[in-house]
């Protein structure tokens, strides 16, 4: 062999032929997040097929403890309360003997003014009629209450209605003359 032979020879390469690339391919990440994508949809669509809807009842269950706590402590405290319901909220209010007149509750965090969570909504029966839930013109001057509980133990006879709206989801709670509060979901009321 000739010395010019050997230097001609290529020289070997000090990379690798080919390295496997320590990645993943853009294809590889779509595919990923469409499968969590299908995943996400099943769980929103059985969730809300099976109806496991918790505002409703929770907003029930909130509202029936208030009223029955504020019915009790109209009776202890010898002083009449009241429930105003509009669509989306609800105030209690207590009765000023001096002044005659129905006036917000302040500085109680229990019976604050409440919203009701996005789209949930009262319906109000008394006396078998409904009534129409509307805000007062002027949140300073409040209308009087729709639900007494009086200091004689006395409560105002109601059908509550809460309800999604666009949707079967709902609760009822009846009032009762004695104060007795009574709860159905929507597979109860119906007949």
């Amino acid at each position: 062999m000739s010395l010019a032979a050997i230097t001609l020879a290529p020289a070997p390469s000090s990379r690798r032929p080919h390295a496997l690339s320590s990645g993943f391919t853009l294809i590889e990440i779509l595919v990923v997040v469409v499968i969590i994508a299908i995943v996400a949809s099943v769980a929103v669509i059985s969730v809300n097929a099976l109806g496991r809807d918790t505002e409703v009842s929770d907003e029930t269950r909130r509202l029936v403890g208030l009223i029955g706590m504020v019915h009790e402590q109209a009776e202890m405290e010898g002083r009449d309360y009241g429930l105003r319901l509009e669509d989306e909220r609800y105030d209690f209010l207590l009765f000023d003997v001096r002044r005659n007149d129905w006036l917000p509750i302040a500085d109680d965090r229990l019976l604050r003014p409440r919203e009701l969570p996005a789209g949930l909504r009262f319906r109000l029966r008394l006396e078998g009629r409904d009534i129409v839930l509307r805000p007062p013109t002027d949140r300073k001057q409040p209308r009087p209450p729709h639900i007494l509980m009086l200091s004689s133990g006395d409560l105002t006879a109601f059908e509550m209605r809460i309800q999604r709206e666009d949707s079967d989801h709902e609760s009822f709670i009846d009032g009762k003359v004695d104060g007795e509060l009574v709860v159905r979901t929507v597979d109860e009321a119906a007949p």
